[in-house]
């Protein structure tokens, strides 16, 4: 279901870029005191996960963070703050190798890696057995998310879920923030990317799996080449667009039976409005609110004395809070 969005930021944070940037340019909120938990995989690799209020008996809401996130992320802390806030309980996972140890296993982590969310959702739910279970997953978590309820139809065992800035299409984002300034999130972020690669392999175990060598990886110039020589070859895809023929959560959308809450910017920078699902691409659990403005993971309504706003975050929160 199509649903109006009730953003709307002051007439000076309506560029697309302003409103991405903003959130990391000011001071961080403190971070709520974490307690780490890590489970086993049944292949063989591990997952971390930062808790929050870990032995209460509350709500419970698990974190999926994007590309390159981690407990440092402005949107994550935000969330970890207003969690806490609440007396709620909260988790935020970690995808393979994004927590301070890098995984066992050559896999790594990626848009399509559903599966680990499901033994996530099942290690709370055998652990903790909360009587409302949340998850809310950003970007490339987004992405993650509803891809696992699409899978997981009636099945899913969460309460609801809300997708922030997801990029339904992962070729057309791969080609979209190749345009103009949006080239400076890619720099950064591959460059991120191309580093922990070469932090988890030797040379020689580089040069053996990929026929690649530190200088290579470094030198690749975009999404695209990076998926289709790197997270193509460690994942067990025939190549990027197998990749993200497999993995694009636009495909998945009308098998979602569990309520779930979609957040997203027409000016998202990482993406073209293409990317955008009609309405008869959803199931009739989704409510897809999209904002003219925006930007990625942004959605700063009226900047506080902190620098930010609780927007997204009040969003999210009012959204499960029909659940309880």
């Amino acid at each position: 279901m199509l649903k109006e969005s009730h953003f709307d930021p002051p007439w000076w944070l309506r560029n697309r870029h302003l409103q991405t940037f903003w959130a990391p340019l000011v001071p961080r909120l403190p971070l709520p005191q974490l307690s780490r938990q890590r489970i086993e995989l049944s292949d063989g690799d591990f997952l971390d996960m930062d808790w929050v209020n870990p032995d209460r008996d509350a709500p419970t809401v698990v974190l999926l963070h994007g590309l390159e996130g981690d407990k440092n992320s402005p949107y994550l802390r935000r969330m970890l703050f207003q969690i806490q806030q609440r007396r709620w309980r909260g988790v935020l996972v970690y995808w393979r190798g994004c927590s301070e140890e890098m995984n066992r296993l050559d896999k790594t982590y990626h848009s399509g890696r559903s599966d680990d969310l499901d033994e996530v959702i099942a290690h709370i739910q055998q652990q903790k057995s909360p009587d409302k279970l949340f998850v809310a997953g950003y970007s490339l978590g987004a992405n993650v998310l509803l891809k696992w309820l699409g899978e997981q139809g009636s099945q899913a065992a969460i309460s609801a879920g809300c997708a922030v800035s997801t990029p339904f299409d992962l070729g057309i984002c791969a080609d979209s923030i190749e345009q103009g300034l949006s080239k400076l999130y890619k720099f950064y972020l591959l460059t991120s990317m191309k580093k922990r690669i070469v932090r988890k392999f030797t040379p020689a175990r580089l040069l053996e799996l990929l026929n690649l060598s530190p200088r290579d990886v470094m030198a690749i110039s975009s999404f695209r080449e990076f998926d289709n020589r790197i997270t193509s070859y460690l994942n067990e895809f025939e190549d990027a667009d197998d990749y993200y023929r497999q993995a694009s959560s636009i495909h998945y959308l009308g098998g979602i039976r569990r309520p779930s809450l979609i957040l997203h910017a027409a000016d998202d920078p990482f993406m073209s409005p293409e990317i955008i699902p009609h309405e008869d691409q959803l199931s009739d659990s989704l409510e897809l609110r999209i904002s003219e403005h925006g930007g990625h993971v942004g959605f700063v309504a009226s900047p506080t004395n902190k620098g930010v706003s609780f927007y997204l975050e009040q969003t999210i929160l009012e959204y499960f809070d029909r659940f309880l």
